[in-house]
């Protein structure tokens, strides 16, 4: 072999080599007690997409501030309500306004405040097939709130990814909540559809949702909404793909006021990241569909339930430098900041996540 021969022979193993450990590196999980930031970096770096570092909502201090923005639209929506409910109710006959009290920022809330959430589907763990998904979601929810008089929808869109590979363990060691065994059964029904194509049965998936609140004129466009909701194929596949409730009054045993609500609201629609413990957001996969750890303080104390929760992570529990089964994987990471910023990137702003509707 000459020479160059023998070059060209080297430059071509060398691409093999990196390649294999560039997929290495992306298949790797994280280790206990790393940060979210070493997390973020590292997988990124994996995938030579260090420029997203700071760029997505996965960053805090860019959630922080995507977080206010829409905290601040939330409440002047609300202080706009509420002073045409206080003016309606001055316009009535004296006679009328008499025997009828005066709305309170309580009364105003029930009658025209939901929060909705709607599951929609489940894709590959890709970004262009998340983002794909997510702007069919966006479409959809923009056509059917604007078609129903009166109500007006602002949120979030996001991409999970969820390990239906954990979600089926924790069911085998009958050791998951009610809203664990419904994510899992949703999340089988959507993956239904993925039959046929590259996914297989214990892969992670992203699964693509929305949060968001609901406001109406008056107490039926609610119902109006909400059946015309039902009344979409790709939210009546599985149960429980729609929510639509009340703003809630009480958090962890103490009374909420509205504009906390909305607050608390904006922060959680705006993590980028799956799971959410003390108002952070974490590179975990999310178990279930609610926050069952709303009352959980600390991040240690979190960790500790997990480990009690599943024989499985105990077993992990008395090994140094241990391997966080809840991590997602480099991959994972990457493609879910990829995902997030194609949605940040649908408008000039960086809020393309964003869904808005009505008037």
């Amino acid at each position: 072999m000459n020479d160059k021969a023998q070059i060209q022979r080297l430059k071509s193993d060398s691409k093999l080599v990196m390649a294999a450990l560039e997929a290495e590196a992306l298949a790797q999980k994280f280790l206990i007690g790393s940060h979210n930031a070493v997390r973020l970096r590292r997988a990124l770096a994996a995938g030579s997409r260090l420029d997203l570092v700071d760029r997505t909502l996965l960053t805090p201090e860019i959630h922080k501030a995507h977080a206010k923005r829409l905290a601040d639209r939330y409440l002047r929506n609300w202080s706009n309500i509420q002073d045409k409910a206080v003016q309606g109710w001055k316009k009535l006959p004296l006679q009328i306004r008499r025997s009828t009290i005066k709305p309170t920022a309580e009364d105003i809330a029930a009658a025209q405040y939901r929060f909705l959430t709607v599951v929609d589907s489940v894709t590959a763990v890709d970004a262009g097939a998340g983002l794909k998904a997510a702007i069919k979601l966006k479409e959809k929810l923009i056509t059917t709130a604007s078609a129903v008089k009166g109500i007006t929808l602002l949120g979030s869109l996001e991409v999970e990814v969820v390990s239906m590979r954990l979600m089926r363990e924790f069911r085998r060691l009958d050791k998951t909540t009610d809203s664990e065994y419904r994510k899992l059964d949703v999340c089988e029904a959507l993956a239904q559809s993925l039959k046929g194509t590259l996914y297989g049965q214990d892969d992670s998936l992203f699964l693509i949702h929305f949060h968001g609140v609901v406001t109406a004129q008056k107490p039926e466009q609610f119902e109006a909404f909400y059946e015309r909701m039902r009344k979409g194929k790709a939210w009546s596949i599985a149960p429980r793909q729609l929510e639509m409730k009340a703003m809630s009054k009480v958090y962890a045993g103490r009374s909420k006021s509205m504009e906390q609500n909305l607050r608390h609201i904006a922060t959680y629609i705006t993590k980028g990241g799956n799971d959410w413990c003390a108002n952070k957001a974490y590179l975990r996969y999310k178990i279930g569909f609610e926050n069952d750890d709303a009352q959980v303080n600390d991040e240690a104390t979190w960790v500790a339930k997990n480990w009690r929760r599943s024989e499985m992570l105990r077993q992990e529990h008395s090994e140094e430098g241990i391997v966080d089964l809840l991590s997602m994987t480099a991959d994972e990471v990457l493609q879910l900041a990829v995902v997030i910023d194609g949605l940040m990137s649908l408008n000039r702003t960086r809020t393309g996540y964003l869904v808005s509707a009505g008037k």
